[in-house]
Formats: structure tokens, C-alpha cells, sequence
């Protein structure tokens, strides 16, 4: 299943940090795309976008991923847009 950022959104990421401690292994990454199709309401634009992310995942003794928790800046992205004002930004 792709997700919605997934869809409208086709570019790279390029991990910045990568940290483990017992079964949870925590990402810090700078997502770097082109807006192909609608999201969140903002039609699709074709401008270049990227933002900062945490990707958190729990993983099994198998190896297998079992659990994920995820926190983008959508607000710079929706922000690189034109969809939303940001009061510090420029």
C-alpha cells in the first residue's frame, strides 16, 4: 500500500542520522520530492519540495519490522507550496 505522500509526491530521501538502541531504531531524514499529484487539498504543482522527517521503527528478533511511527514537516511543505504562510519564513 503506498501512502498518500507517496503518491503525490516522487523524489528521495537522504538519511541524515541512524540510531539503534534495543529493538527500536530511529531515522532523522530530509525527504527531498516534486509534486506530482493532489495532496492534503493542495493541487498538484510540479514544484520541487523537501522537509525534515522521523522515521521510528520497532524491530523483531527476526529482523522483520513490526511497528512504525512517523513525523514529517508537512508545514514546510505545504509552506514551499504556497499553500500555507509561515511567519518565519522568508
Amino acid at each position: 500500500m503506498t501512502c498518500p505522500i507517496e503518491a503525490a509526491a516522487i523524489g528521495g530521501r537522504r538519511e541524515q542520522d541512524l540510531v539503534a538502541s534495543d529493538d527500536l531504531v530511529v531515522m532523522r531524514l530530509v525527504v527531498s520530492a516534486t509534486q506530482q499529484g493532489d495532496l492534503l487539498g493542495i493541487p498538484a504543482t510540479g514544484k520541487p519540495v523537501s522537509w525534515d522527517a522521523v522515521d521510528i521503527y520497532r524491530v523483531e528478533d527476526d529482523g522483520k519490522i513490526s511497528e512504525e511511527w512517523a513525523a514529517d514537516d508537512m508545514a514546510a511543505f505545504a509552506s514551499q507550496l504556497g499553500a500555507l504562510q509561515l511567519p518565519w519564513a522568508s
